[in-house]
């Protein structure tokens, strides 16, 4: 396997920034709405009043076959000729350092340019739908192929019961080769001041308010799901293949926000979070020979900010 010198990875880095303005990389991001539209605030002008940018750090502790990931995100409301909410574009960039045995023949690092449509419609007191439309291309940046172009996105329908309760029904296309789609159902549910709970499948969630001294607020959440994602590369002595990555998940965090109701769907501001996690059920997919390769258990640790 290739060495990586501190400049080459400054150089990624600085490469992967520019790239956020030419090219969202999170499944949680894509989660349904389960209570009311998006609302991105604006001056008289129209114009959007910030651009959420957000940045993420994840690792994936293991001896053998460990992933670390830094990803930067930036979402941009269009004006509201459009209409209120307006839709939102995303734009995004990866980066994972690959640590694996040399026998497996996998590249050091993998990359993932993505930019995608979001829109929000409520159509009444009770009814909210959300379309988001996407295309990744992730790879190797040595596979040019079908391989690493994904087209991924969603479609939901929320059904707010009452202010307390409502239901999300719908599905995500996430472009992975193992689970190219994935069903979004289920329920969100406040059941007392302080406590959420987001019964919604693959990425179930509780959240418990700890403080909130009126300016921020601060939560503890647990929650499980899947994880994952498919790259194309160049193989060795095989040509151009894809690799796919997943796990199921068990984590804990804790998020600071800007203080607002807890069934509020998007919150303005600056936000923090850090989880850990324990990954298990871990494999690696190779497409072209159709081998599957199991991986030990391992620990996570996540970084998040939004500002």
């Amino acid at each position: 396997m290739p060495s990586r010198t501190p400049a080459n990875f400054a150089a990624v880095i600085a490469a992967g920034f520019a790239c956020l303005f030419f090219a969202d990389a999170s499944v949680a991001s894509w989660l349904p709405i389960p209570q009311e539209s998006k609302v991105v605030e604006t001056l008289p002008s129209g114009r959007p009043k910030g651009i959420p940018i957000g940045l993420e750090s994840e690792w994936i502790v293991d001896s053998e076959v460990g992933l670390s990931t830094q990803a930067a995100t930036v979402k941009l409301p269009l004006l509201r000729v459009f209409g209120s909410p307006p839709p939102i574009v995303n734009f995004g960039f990866a980066y994972t350092d690959l640590s694996a045995p040399e026998s497996l023949n996998l590249p050091n690092d993998l990359y993932e340019y993505s930019t995608g449509l979001s829109l929000v419609k409520r159509l009444n007191e009770r009814w909210t739908v959300r379309t988001i439309l996407g295309i990744d291309f992730a790879t190797d940046n040595e596979n040019r192929s079908s391989d690493s172009w994904r087209f991924t996105g969603g479609a939901f329908a929320i059904y707010k019961r009452s202010p307390e309760f409502s239901w999300t029904f719908g599905a995500i296309a996430l472009g992975r080769s193992d689970l190219p789609v994935v069903p979004a159902i289920g329920a969100v549910w406040l059941p007392q001041p302080g406590t959420r709970v987001d019964l919604i499948l693959p990425n179930p969630k509780v959240n418990f308010l700890l403080a909130d001294d009126g300016q921020r607020q601060h939560w503890a959440y647990l929650g499980c799901g899947l994880n994952g994602n498919t790259w194309g590369y160049e193989r060795p002595g095989y040509g151009d293949d894809a690799l796919t990555y997943s796990d199921v998940r068990a984590v804990v965090g804790w998020e600071s926000r800007p203080s607002a109701p807890a069934n509020a769907p998007y919150v303005l501001g600056r936000k923090f979070s850090i989880e850990a996690g324990y990954a298990f059920s871990r494999n690696l997919e190779f497409e072209d020979e159709l081998v599957e390769v199991s991986l030990d258990d391992a620990f996570t640790i996540r970084l998040s900010t939004r500002y």
